[in-house]
């Protein structure tokens, strides 16, 4: 299985690389850098006309930006295909709105079906308080529901896969898609995230140095932003790798 640094290689070569890079560097950090001025005018007891507008602008902004971004991941997924490509990242042009709002489907059921399943276990915790004691009853059902719940987080990315592989969402509405990925792909998986614990220490690292209101810790921000991106693509390429292998 190609690893992290097949997937490093791939995001920092190809044609217009440096181009790119900047290009992801500012559209991952402007989000996160209108989130302090947003959290400070929130703060605030009386809100102006002018407080209001710039709030509403900025979230706009931050909306349109990770739209595209949603988009533009799945066009590095689709990339990771293909072992004749140099690098994964793709152009930016707009065709990213539209494959978001393509797959925008996929994602609205498989989060009705996180709602459903937290439901269910509101429902089962109220029916066994009946039986067992209501303590024992929360314990069981926190158990079951943080299983369940862990496996289709670990699991999901594998339906995005599918999903970029051709663009297509048939047969990705099928709750049960997950528990075949898992039993196919649970070991790869649970060793993809014991590799990627040291990316994910440095990533951490760099976003709490962001934590603050001087220049460097705008800076440190904005490139947190950016590192925990790459991590994700880095996640992504792996991810289909697994999904090549095992599925």
């Amino acid at each position: 299985m190609s690893g992290i640094k097949d997937a490093i290689k791939k995001l920092y070569t190809g044609e217009d690389i440096l181009v790119k890079h900047i290009m992801l560097f500012v559209l991952t950090g402007v989000p996160v850098m209108l989130s302090t001025p947003l959290n400070e005018i929130s703060k605030r007891v009386a809100l102006s006309t002018t407080d209001i507008v710039m709030s509403l602008l900025a979230l706009i902004v931050m909306g349109v930006i990770s739209i595209y971004l949603g988009g533009y991941l799945y066009g590095i997924i689709h990339n990771s295909f293909d072992e004749m490509k140099e690098g994964i990242l793709p152009e930016f042009d707009k065709s990213w709105f539209l494959i978001f709002f393509k797959g925008l489907p996929v994602q609205i059921v498989w989060v009705l079906y996180i709602f459903l399943l937290f439901f269910a276990a509101l429902i089962l915790k109220i029916a066994l308080s009946f039986v067992i004691a209501p303590k024992l009853a929360s314990g069981i059902v926190m158990a079951l529901f943080g299983i369940t719940g862990l496996i289709i987080c670990i699991m999901l990315p594998f339906v995005f896969t599918e999903f970029s592989k051709e663009y297509k969402r048939d047969g990705l509405y099928n709750l049960g898609i997950i528990f075949q990925y898992f039993k196919k792909t649970i070991l790869s998986v649970l060793w993809l995230l014991v590799k990627l614990i040291p990316v994910f220490i440095v990533v951490a690292i760099v976003n709490v140095l962001g934590r603050g209101n001087d220049v460097v810790s705008y800076i440190c921000m904005a490139l947190g932003a950016y590192l925990t991106t790459i991590m994700q693509y880095i996640a992504s390429y792996c991810y289909v790798q697994i999904y090549k292998e095992k599925l």
